[in-house]
């Protein structure tokens, strides 16, 4: 056994879970024998509901940016398409999706005979009466305790109050002979619901780094039992869902966003990255009373300007055009009122095979185009056209497509840019031949004017957290919804500055992976069905093909 003590903590020194975990052999894969576990292996859930994982990572807790030094984690694990706080906590317990259980509501309980064969997962270790298992649960939802941890040996519920669980859980720990303990709670939940389901709100930070605490006191609690040296403990701090605003419940990106957090000193840090990829779209296409579009909610945002050292400017975004597809003129990203000559503005635009940016100045007679490059094969490219002012206020246009460099026209005598238009994807009037027909994904606009080497490094991707000009980025719309007509601004300054989207339409599933190099290494992060499969591996229990409970091994020993 390792001599090795594990340090976390600021200011006050945490120490937690050093020795408590017997060295392992290797693991090459999930079909790999399990290990000779002890009846001293043990296990403790900490279930954080509305804990978003995209979220844990902005606000980067201390006591869980620590642990990951010795875990299994990821920010991008998937809850079930239905977050519903009871769907969420049956998906977890049974280890089976709504889809099976059928358990959607706060009753806890199935919605017919055929979901209720999917029991609990410590209902079905004690029915087969192969090994007598000691769990505790520490709950402020009775519910729970009545229904999806009914079979726990001991069940306490408390007041809705996380401090109160926590003392709960601690006084079991320092005491209780136990193989496995949950440990649920509620603080972070209640900010996203009030407040909202992001970092930059300071309620909702606050209460995760609250909860971060807890699980330190948890970590310090059990470091402290009086066989800690023999014992082999596995931490697990798994999330329900995530948000979106202030509500959750239903299948976006946000809502199923989610967490797992797999601990222990043996283990070597394995970060599980979803793949950067595009999972759905919505078709902007026709023109007039017909049209598809998203306008943003405030037109006087995203201006550029007349040329000026401070006016500098770059424009980003993905899209997908039909194999083949030859317009004459369409327009699809835009700050303009129309593609009129003299319509003060700028316009992203396809014409023909390749795409170009249409400009004119306040009291301009005609129109500047520069152009971009092919985009009608019916893959997805990535578009870049920078704003310049140079020396003596000349200012020149760039443009890039996926990330390579097209060309620069002089735009100067165009003026000032400003539109009374707002920001529009999709249809705008004017000289159209041919409507628009794009998917479009991942828009950016940027105070400054990006080199070169950052278009290109960045261009295959839409994970920005690592991105040099990050400071300067002003609006990004990623278009993750897959529902609703609201197209969300991701930068925490211009929170609320919004798309809305017109007409009849749909959101369409894409799928596409980014060809990005990055990408080699990364798959499908972890569901929240796989909590079962760890905590049956970590106990060394036998899982009944029958009760359908899947999951892969996260653990890396290696």
């Amino acid at each position: 056994m390792k001599k090795v003590k594990y340090i976390l903590g600021g200011a006050a020194i945490i120490a937690i879970l050093a020795t408590a975990c017997s060295k392992i052999g290797e693991v090459p894969g999930d079909t790999a024998d399990k290990p000779k576990f002890t009846d001293k292996s043990k296990v403790l859930v900490i279930v954080v509901d509305g804990l978003a994982g995209k979220q844990v990572k902005a606000v980067a807790p201390p006591v869980i940016t620590q642990m990951m030094a010795h875990s299994t984690y990821s920010y991008d694990t998937k809850a079930d398409t239905v977050t519903t706080d009871g769907a969420s906590l049956a998906t977890l317990y049974t280890g089976v999706p709504y889809a099976k259980n059928e358990i959607r509501d706060s009753s806890l309980v199935a919605r017919s005979t055929s979901g209720a064969r999917y029991a609990p997962f410590l209902s079905l270790i004690k029915k087969t009466g192969k090994r007598e298992l000691k769990a505790i649960s520490v709950t402020a939802w009775e519910a729970v305790n009545k229904t999806l941890l009914a079979d726990a040996a001991v069940k306490i519920t408390t007041k809705d109050d996380d401090k109160t669980v926590l003392d709960s859980a601690v006084n079991r720990l320092q005491k209780d002979s136990l193989d496995l303990m949950f440990v649920q709670f509620n603080g972070i939940n209640k900010a996203g619901k009030q407040f909202g389901y992001y970092s930059y709100i300071p309620e909702y930070a606050a209460a995760i780094n609250q909860v971060d605490a807890y699980i330190g006191e948890l970590l310090k609690t059990i470091n402290k039992r009086p066989d800690y040296q023999n014992e082999n403990w596995l931490v697990i701090v798994q999330s329900t869902h995530g948000g979106i605003d202030k509500s959750y419940g239903s299948d976006s990106d946000a809502e199923m966003n989610s967490f797992s957090l797999y601990y222990c000193p043996d283990l070597f840090r394995y970060q599980i990255d979803q793949p950067q990829t595009i999972a759905a779209s919505i078709k902007f296409n026709e023109q007039n009373e017909k049209t598809v579009n998203a306008v943003l909610n405030d037109a006087s945002m995203y201006n550029i300007g007349a040329p000026a050292s401070a006016n500098q400017f770059t424009v980003e975004c993905k899209i997908k055009t039909p194999k083949g597809s030859n317009p004459t003129y369409p327009a699809f990203l835009s700050k303009r009122a129309s593609f009129a000559v003299g319509q003060v503005g700028w316009a992203f635009f396809q014409e023909g095979n390749y795409w170009q940016v249409n400009l004119s100045g306040t009291g301009a007679t005609k129109n500047i185009q520069a152009k971009g490059a092919d985009i009608n094969d019916g893959n997805w490219h990535h578009l870049t056209c920078v704003f310049a002012t140079k020396a003596n206020n000349v200012r020149v246009c760039s443009t890039y497509t996926d990330g390579k460099y097209n060309g620069t026209n002089t735009i100067t005598e165009f003026g000032n840019l400003n539109s009374p238009a707002p920001l529009t994807i999709g249809f705008i009037p004017g000289s159209i031949n041919t409507p628009v027909t794009v998917y479009m994904s991942d828009v950016r606009f940027w105070a400054d004017t990006l080199p070169a080497a950052t278009i290109a490094a960045f261009s295959c991707t839409n994970v920005l957290d690592q991105h040099p000009y990050l400071s300067k980025l002003i609006g990004w719309w990623p278009m993750n919804e897959r529902k609703g007509n609201v197209i969300r601004n991701a930068v925490p300054a211009a929170a609320g500055k919004d798309f809305k989207v017109n007409g009849v339409f749909s959101w369409e599933a894409m799928n596409y992976v980014l060809p990005c190099s990055g990408n080699a290494d990364k798959q499908n992060p972890p569901n929240n069905t796989e909590l079962c499969y760890q905590i049956a591996y970590w106990l060394n229990l036998e899982l009944n093909p029958d009760w359908e409970i899947g999951g892969r091994l996260w653990l890396k020993f290696f």
